[in-house]
Parts: structure tokens; sequence; C-alpha cells
């Protein structure tokens, strides 16, 4: 397990630039999305994001046998595990996120389906749970306000040996012709969907860091040998438009 210095110069600079803003406002924005988390993000994504959760989702399941124990990592309002126990109801799923009120919100949305997610709240960087517990680890679209070695080395190890880490995030994109319209995009829908919802002054406040945060993100191969250096192999990706979103499958070593 071998992390380049590039990536941890890179990780110290997004600690540097974002530490702050993950540490006080980022709490306070997902204080006061739960409730409209859905229709934002489709406002914001022009309704890919829902499409390509869903993509996400069908991956996993593909790569799960009946009855795995799956954790799913900042895991907001439940929406990978709902989709995971709709496809297969045998799976045992634990979920873990930062916010008291998001977690609320998805057990919310599990009780009204008459579904089980075990859910505590607690920081992804230190995951309550011994070694080598999970046949899988999810984490969608909450990487770009975590630090990343930190997280992916927790979930390398609570995941049983050959246990899959299935990540999608909006990453870098690989193409700098799609990158500079993207994040310009980026700025206004953020901006749009704040007013449009009528968001809190924490959240307005972070209208320019989702693109800043995305400009100093990992472009899709990046993540590839940032996995690797975490100890990951086997690693699956797929992207859509040339990164805007990318899904990552990958797989801790059995010995």
């Amino acid at each position: 397990m071998r992390i380049s210095e590039d990536f941890l110069k890179k990780e110290d600079l997004r600690s540097q630039l974002f530490g702050e803003t993950w540490r006080t406002l980022i709490p306070e924005v997902f204080r006061d999305v739960p409730t409209y988390y859905d229709k934002g993000n489709a406002v914001a994504s022009l309704g890919t994001c829902a499409c390509w959760s869903g993509i996400f989702a069908q991956a996993v399941h593909r790569r799960l046998r009946r009855g795995a124990k799956v954790l799913d990592v900042c895991s907001g309002i439940h929406e990978v595990p709902l989709k995971l126990l709709a496809l297969d109801p045998t799976l045992e799923i634990h979920a873990v996120d930062g916010s008291p009120h998001m977690t609320a919100e998805g057990q919310r949305r599990a009780h009204e389906r008459n579904l089980t997610i075990h859910a505590r709240v607690c920081d992804a960087h230190v995951l309550p749970f011994p070694d080598n517990s999970f046949d899988a680890v999810t984490l969608q679209f909450a990487s770009r306000h975590l630090e990343i070695i930190r997280a992916f080395k927790e979930i390398h190890r609570v995941l049983k040996p050959g246990g899959i880490f299935c990540h999608d995030d909006m990453l870098r994109p690989a193409s700098r012709i799609v990158e500079l319209p993207y994040l310009a995009y980026l700025r206004f829908s953020v901006w749009f969907t704040a007013k449009l919802f009528g968001s809190s002054a924490e959240s307005m406040r972070c209208v320019g860091y989702f693109a800043k945060a995305i400009r100093h993100f990992y472009k899709p191969r990046e993540l590839d040998e940032l996995l690797k250096g975490v100890g990951f192999v086997d690693i699956e990706s797929r992207s859509f438009l040339t990164g805007v979103m990318s899904y990552h499958i990958s797989t801790k070593p059995s010995a």
C-alpha cells in the first residue's frame, strides 16, 4: 500500500483550501437540504443525477451475493441503500453519515417503505466497525467533502478480504473542453437551486465552493491510481460525459 507524493500533496492542498468549509459550513448545508435534496439535485444536474445513481446501483447489485452485508458511507437520505434493497431485499445494509438531519430523512423514507437500514451518525474518517466487517462498501456523491485518503483507508479496513468498494461521484472532467463550461454551469446551477428552494445563509455561502471543490478534485484515471495506492485491485470504472460523473468498483485483495 503506497500513496504517491503527488496525491499526498493534492490532499494537503484540498485540506488547506476546504478544511474550514468541511468542518463548519457543510454540516449546516446538510441541515438545510434534506427535504428538497432530490429536487435540488434534479434541477442542478438537469435530471441526470437520479439516472446515474440508478445505473450505479445496478452495477453494484450485479456484484453482490444475496444476503450480503453492505455499508453505505455518507449515506445522506439513504439513496443508494433504498435502491439496492429494491433490487434485493435480502441485503443487510448499514449506513453512516455525519448529518443527523439527512439521516433522519433517510430513515423516514426507509420506514415509509417498510425497509430496515441500520443507521449511525458518525465521522466517515473514523468508522465505528471492526476490521473485515462488510462484503461491500458504497460511497456516492460525497467524497468531494472528505479527506479522501483517510476515508478510503477506513473503507479498506472495514471491508472483508475479497469485498468490493463501490464509489460514485462527480469528478473533475478529463477533458478541459468539458471542464470549463461544466464548472461555469455548476456555479450557476447551485446558485439557482439555492435561490429556488430558499436555502439558508450557510448554503448560499457555499455556492462557489462546489465548483471549486470539483476543480481541485480527481479525474477518473487519477481516482483509479489513488484506489490502487490505498490497496484496491481489479478496478472497474465507467464515466458519463468524460468524467462529469464516474463510478469505480474495486476489490480488497483476498490475501
